[in-house]
């Protein structure tokens, strides 16, 4: 009964720390810049953000993710938006972001689970941004995967790495890394070398990555190429269900620094593969995987273009 009432304890503290410290946020995508406003000091001085996702087929992901890159373009100096996707797909992109050349829609048609509304929300988003201005003021889009490097898990996020540095080096733009949350982790808890490993050994406190969680809900992932919806729930030990018990269901939680409320033992997060199985809990240090975590409790199923 006391070891029960201790690790109760525990619980209730870190909760009261978690509702302290987060940043509440509405999923609608009107919300003023002030609800982001927090973003402007928690990213000073950074180079690199990285913004992972628990997976790859979530509608309240893409939607927030869209709001804080529109934020961060028009508010702290990021140019350049990297994908975890092959560059001769991103390419052609790009090229409609700066000139308007091509139908985006039949340019996504190859982008398998980015093949959605939200994303096309996004690009359109960015290619009105970039009407007027001066090249320099553009927003770029660029791929850092490769079709060569999907023999090799391992060394495909070490080679992806590899070529956001080229780019940052080349191009000198501040950027935005999109990726899962497995390859965004800054340290080697998953008894991996992620490609945020390789990131934080080139930038140093100049990289700075945020990961999103989710309790339960509806995911979109790939059969044979066709979207296909599951349901899903996450248990309620581990990081995700500690998070679901905070006061609020929708939420930014800085964990870098001596302000921490999560403390930096290992702890499981939601993570869902891109084809179907049982959802397999990703493990994770908060302060040293990832300086940020954004929980949305309940999720839908990303919305398939057509």
């Amino acid at each position: 009964m006391l070891l029960f009432s201790s690790a109760a304890f525990a619980q209730d503290t870190r909760l009261d720390a978690i509702n302290k410290k987060a940043y509440a946020l509405s999923l609608d995508s009107t919300a003023a810049d002030k609800e982001l406003s927090f973003l402007s000091k928690e990213l000073q001085g950074k180079t690199v953000v990285a913004i992972g996702e628990a997976s790859h087929g979530t509608h309240e992901f893409y939607a927030l993710k869209t709001r804080m890159i529109d934020y961060l373009v028009r508010n702290c100096g990021f140019k350049a938006i990297l994908f975890e996707f092959q560059k001769n797909m991103i390419d052609p992109l790009n090229t409609y972001l700066q000139s308007g050349k091509g139908d985006l829609k039949a340019l996504m048609q190859g982008m398998a689970l980015y093949n959605t509304k939200e994303i096309y929300s996004l690009f359109e988003r960015m290619r009105k941004y970039n009407i007027g201005k001066d090249a320099s003021e553009r927003i770029t889009l660029a791929g850092v995967d490769r079709e060569e490097y999907w023999g090799d898990p391992i060394g495909r996020d070490k080679q992806m790495a590899a070529n956001l540095i080229n780019y940052n080096d080349s191009t000198k733009r501040k950027a935005i890394l999109w990726t899962h949350n497995v390859h965004a982790l800054k340290d080697t808890t998953i008894d991996a070398e992620p490609m945020g490993y390789h990131l934080k050994q080139h930038f140093g406190d100049k990289f700075y990555v945020m990961v999103f969680d989710t309790y339960q809900g509806t995911v979109n992932v790939l059969n044979n190429g066709a979207f296909e919806a599951h349901d899903f729930k996450s248990g309620d030990d581990g990081l995700t269900g500690l998070l679901a018990r905070a006061g609020h269901k929708v939420f930014y939680l800085p964990v870098h620094g001596a302000a921490n409320p999560l403390g930096t033992e290992v702890r499981k997060i939601m993570n869902i593969y891109s084809n179907w199985q049982e959802p397999k809990p990703l493990p994770v240090r908060p302060g040293v995987d990832f300086d940020a975590i954004i929980f949305v409790k309940d999720t839908s199923a990303s919305v398939k273009l057509e």
